[in-house]
């Protein structure tokens, strides 16, 4: 079967590595799913209140510059928005699973 896919393809069989990372000495261990997850929330979480900080501080005149609380809120902003995208996904994900199941 290998061979009839070069054939057809023209491309030479992928190169597969001969052990899996935890099996190699001294390589270290991917975080899980969940560890990814739970490290985008809190960054989240710390770029929100980082943002709340900077406003607090111009507000109470603390800070002047008006460029560093408006970085503070879009950084903020953005990461919300992509920690949002990827629960789309994951609720994408899940329903086509479901789908299959049936």
């Amino acid at each position: 079967m290998n061979e009839e896919l070069k054939r057809i393809t023209g491309l030479p069989e992928p190169i597969r590595p001969t052990s899996t990372p935890s099996e190699r000495p001294g390589a270290p261990e991917k975080p899980s799913f969940a560890e990814v997850i739970g490290d985008l929330v809190k960054d989240v979480d710390r770029l929100h209140k980082t943002a709340e900080a900077t406003t607090e501080k111009l507000v109470t005149g603390e800070l002047q510059d008006v460029h560093q609380v408006v970085v503070a809120m879009e950084e903020a902003q953005t990461s919300f928005r992509l920690l949002m995208e990827v629960r789309n996904k994951m609720v994408e994900a899940y329903r086509e699973v479901m789908k299959m199941q049936t």
